[in-house]
């Protein structure tokens, strides 16, 4: 089964306040302290502390996807 790029979505999440989708990158949730809706402008900010597990874990994805990026082009 194949995806159409079209179906594809980049990460992110829909904004509380006005539904629109707010593009996220692993790396932009892992270094960046705030995000902005470019809808309504509502300013999203994460408590790095209490969400600091789930941090740990997203930069392990974030470590396997840079290997998996550096080793997909290798010759048989």
């Amino acid at each position: 089964m194949s995806i159409n790029p079209s179906q594809q979505r980049s990460p992110g999440i829909p904004c509380p306040r006005c539904g629109f989708f707010i593009e996220m990158s692993v790396q932009s949730l892992l270094y960046q302290a705030s995000f902005q809706c470019p809808g309504c402008l509502l300013t999203l900010s994460m408590d790095r502390n209490q969400s600091r597990s789930a941090l740990e874990i997203l930069q392990k994805v974030n470590k396997e996807m840079e290997n998996i990026e550096k080793h997909k082009h290798f010759d048989l």
